[in-house]
């Protein structure tokens, strides 16, 4: 179930609830919003199709480029996951993490957005739903 924008606007004019199916839908729809704010998903799955597409090897400058745009998603997901995905992925996440956080030689940027984009992926997968 999708709630519509003015839904979501009517639901935030109240002072609160005490209701649980109210204020979980009214959870559901603004980690709903907040996923699709902050990344353009089409964009987002157009890179890790690029990435991931066996018969297209990008070049160096399109391995820089989309590893620039995978490090500003996985800021969009480290915020996100904690509240979309439960038990928290700890392992899933330190992975992203530290492909945000590693600048491989030439040589290995190949593998490094390979891995880059798989673990992002992975992380897609666990939001379900809940994913841009």
């Amino acid at each position: 179930m999708t709630l519509s924008t003015q839904a979501c606007t009517e639901l935030m004019i109240r002072p609160y609830t005490v209701e649980d199916t109210v204020a979980g839908r009214l959870l559901v729809g603004l980690r709903r919003s907040k996923a699709r704010d902050g990344v353009d998903a089409d964009a987002l799955y157009d890179d890790l199709n690029t990435v991931l597409d066996e018969q297209h090897r990008p070049t160096s400058a399109e391995i820089s480029r989309l590893a620039d745009r995978f490090r500003q998603v996985t800021l969009v997901l480290i915020e996100l996951v904690p509240l979309t995905v439960t038990p928290y992925p700890v392992d899933a996440m330190q992975l992203l993490i530290e492909l945000r956080a590693n600048q491989p030689c030439p040589q290995r940027s190949h593998r490094h957005i390979l891995r880059f984009a798989l673990a992002i992926v992975d992380v897609l997968n666990l939001m379900g739903d809940d994913a841009p």
